[in-house]
């Protein structure tokens, strides 16, 4: 299992050093990426099948688990093998401008959440480096921060993947108490008694949320076309490979577990034809090569997630092969399309003609592409593709299921044909650059990709039995005798079928303006892009919703934020003793000494002057009262330590305050009619009585036993190695509410420095 960290952990560490890594290396950045990501994919190929764990939170039965099958190497292959050519292609791709140092450590840290996530064997795991594929997408997708058009769709990617991220979160934790485990193994191990909990239901639609909204399945399909405003390699690696595939990884995984649920298969098979319908329809209507892709990219991903919904051994066999395959010809369209934009100048369909004559090789790998997305016999696509038609037309769905597919399978080979024939075939266009073979270097990569879509196309056995039966053998779970692929499958509907999408989509290409013309009549005006633009861009209704109520409560007045205060916790503390019929518990007051009075007496007398100061001097003065006497109680209820501290606080509050005054204006008080001193009064003894009832509430109650105090007492020498009980509570017993405390104080620092900084620089531009 040490190859399996060392795979996930070459990236991730890669990804740290790589800004630094490309202030040495300049241009050689790229090549010291590609070494990383050829190593990854290397421990990838040599790790065994197995499992690995160490205990990470034992309370809550959460683990560092690795797990390894068949499932785990077909992604990992998928990852690293296409990421290997991505960074290859991205070489000559990227111009000496760009930020490599910044590009390359956000591609590889993607690379490394992308291998977290398919070798996590504890769902906990897996989640974190879910959120952290959302988190480097995002920061790939914006790599271009500087334009509009990545600044959007960065933004909506991650809200809603990580949208979906936090439904699934909350599925996991709901699998995860009704199970008793976050191992995967252990959970697929419980599937009758789990199915029969009805929380399971819940836990299976909020996964499902989360694997929809990564895979970009209809509704969630929004973001994957605006994401597109990426680099290509990014488009490349993101989109056909990698992150829309983890849902798909998710599916997959959690497939024996939830394929005999009565909500499988009407929920995922029909989310996934709806998705393959409104993929393919709406590729063929855009101008923009990326964009069709793009479109392409949801309506293939629509029929993987179709065939995973059957429930059948064989449409798992089918998705399984469709997945492999769409990984490769949909990389090799993205590098071309990349291309065509770089040796050209734009992705226009409208503008693009006629480029076979100077790009012959590129003309070459894109009807290859083409015709394997399109399912044309001898490339890969062609047995993936009757497979899935099998499939659908022997599931439950038959006929109806079957008419869709054919029917989107018509559009799918109209765009295909768009793809590859229609911009480089006839008369030159008018591009904004002369069009011109590209350099060898960056059609490497596709190259290496065209010759994987043939070779499996024409000898499919040799990837059936190394990376198919296996992957399917750790999804099923079970021992089940499936058909070998092969190259021809004798005559059947779904041979018809492919025949009838192909002829289809050549009469469509022959009155391709009608066609676009008739589509374009009946596709709403108005659609989920419509409902983000108006809550979030455009219209930003949630932004100036959070405004309107941002300026009506933050006044900037004290009193008002501790009436809120006062309001919300009488409410929900007194609430909740009254819903929950909490009985009073008798008070134990300890004796009150004369000292202990005066002490008081002095503090409310401080408090009382330092709210009627008008002066800064006579605050911190008044202010001193409050806390030196604080620290007298202190020291007289036996606590000295924090009687020290709260000497040290004051001493140093004091003197920060009186350094700081000079650099300040004159005290502003109030206006008049926001003085309201009766108000004041109110809110200042309501926020003093209720602290004084609800302590003496809570040292009444008595929540723990007196055994845990002394616990402590006993075990505070031995176990955190201090004589200290308070300072070995903190740091020890009590480390992680310490950790937080030491975090909050230094992203507040941060915060603090880069404010200064950001001044420092205003100041520097307007002096020059």
């Amino acid at each position: 299992m040490e190859q399996a960290l060392i795979s996930i952990g070459i990236p991730l560490v890669g990804a740290l050093f790589m800004p630094m890594l490309h202030q040495w290396l300049g241009r050689r950045t790229g090549p010291a990426a590609l070494v990383l990501a050829a190593a990854a994919l290397l421990f990838a190929l040599v790790t065994p099948d197995g499992s690995w764990t160490v205990p990470w939170v034992p309370q809550l039965g959460i683990s560092l688990s690795i797990l390894v099958d068949g499932w785990t190497r077909l992604f990992a292959l998928l990852i690293a093998g296409i990421g290997v050519l991505v960074v290859l292609y991205s070489i000559p791709y990227l111009g000496a401008r760009e930020d490599l140092g910044k590009f390359y450590a956000y591609l590889l840290l993607f690379m490394g959440a992308m291998l977290g996530v398919v070798y996590a064997g504890n769902l906990a795991l897996l989640y974190v480096f879910w959120e952290l594929t959302s988190i480097s997408s995002f920061l790939l997708i914006g790599f271009w921060n500087d334009r509009t058009e990545a600044q959007y769709g960065a933004l909506k990617a991650v809200l809603i993947t990580v949208g979906g991220g936090l439904a699934m979160l909350f599925g996991l934790v709901i699998l995860g108490s009704v199970s008793g485990t976050f191992e995967l193994p252990d959970l697929l191990a419980k599937q009758t008694e789990l199915l029969a909990n009805p929380l399971v239901t819940w836990a299976l639609v909020l996964l499902l949320i989360g694997a929809f909204t990564k895979s970009a399945q209809f509704p969630f399909h929004i973001w994957l076309p605006d994401a597109m405003a990426a680099p290509t390699p990014v488009s490349a690696y993101l989109h056909s490979a990698t992150m829309v595939k983890a849902g798909i990884f998710l599916l997959g995984r959690l497939w024996p577990l939830f394929h005999q649920h009565p909500l499988w298969l009407p929920v995922v098979a029909t989310v996934g034809m709806v998705t393959m319908a409104v993929g393919s329809f709406l590729a063929v209507q855009r101008t923009d090569l990326k964009a069709v892709l793009a479109f392409s990219t949801v309506s293939q991903l629509g029929l993987v997630t179709w065939l995973f919904g059957l429930g059948t051994p064989e449409a798992v066999q089918a998705g399984t092969f469709h997945l492999l395959n769409h990984s490769t010809f949909k990389a090799l369209l993205f590098m071309v399309v990349g291309i065509i934009d770089h040796q050209t100048g734009t992705r226009d369909i409208g503008l693009l003609s006629g480029l076979s004559r100077a790009m012959p090789v590129s003309a070459a790998l894109a009807a290859v592409g083409a015709a394997a997305m399109a399912g044309v016999p001898l490339f890969n696509g062609f047995l993936s593709k009757e497979m899935f038609l099998t499939a659908v037309h022997g599931s439950p769905m038959g006929l109806p299921g079957a008419a869709v597919a054919t029917a989107a399978s018509v559009f799918t080979t109209l765009y295909c044909l768009m793809l590859g024939h229609k911009i480089w075939y006839g008369p030159l266009g008018n591009t904004p650059k002369p069009p011109r073979e590209a350099p060898w270097a960056m059609l490497l990569s596709p190259l290496c990709l065209a010759l994987v879509i043939v070779a499996v196309g024409v000898f499919p056995a040799s990837a059936d039995s190394l990376v198919v039966t296996p992957a399917v053998a750790a999804v099923l779970q079970v021992p089940v005798e499936l058909p070998h692929i092969a190259l021809w499958h004798g005559l059947s509907p779904a041979l018809l079928m492919t025949a009838t999408a192909l002829g289809g989509g050549l009469l469509a290409y022959q009155a391709l303006p009608r066609v676009l013309a008739a589509c374009d009549r009946i596709t709403p005006r108005r659609n989920l892009n419509s409902l983000f633009d108006f809550l979030w861009w455009k219209e930003q209704a949630v932004e100036r919703a959070a405004r309107w109520i941002t300026d009506r409560q933050m006044t900037g007045y004290l009193r008002d934020y501790l009436a809120y205060t006062l309001g919300a916790t009488v409410v929900l503390f007194f609430g909740t003793m009254l819903v929950r019929r909490v009985r009073i518990p008798a008070l134990q007051l300890s004796p009150v000494t004369p000292w202990e009075i005066l002490l008081v007496c002095i503090i409310a007398v401080g408090a009382v002057f330092a709210a009627r100061s008008t002066t800064r001097l006579t605050a911190v003065a008044a202010l001193s009262l409050v806390g030196m006497p604080m620290s007298l109680l202190f020291a007289l209820m036996r606590a000295p330590d924090l009687a020290l501290t709260q000497v040290v606080v004051e001493v140093v509050t004091v003197v920060l305050l009186l350094l700081v005054f000079p650099h300040l204006g004159q005290v502003k008080l109030y206006p008049r009619a926001a003085r309201r001193p009766s108000l004041n009064v109110l809110v200042a003894v309501g926020v003093g009585a209720l602290a004084a009832v609800v302590t003496l509430l809570a040292n009444g109650a008595r929540l723990f036993p007196p055994e845990v105090a002394a616990w402590y007492l006993q075990h505070s020498h031995d176990l955190g190695g201090g004589n200290n009980v308070v300072n070995v509570t903190l740091v020890d017993f009590r480390g992680f509410d310490t950790m937080g405390e030491i975090t909050v104080l230094t992203v507040a620092g941060l915060a603090v420095s880069m404010l200064v900084q950001l001044r420092r620089q205003r100041e520097r531009r307007g002096r020059s």
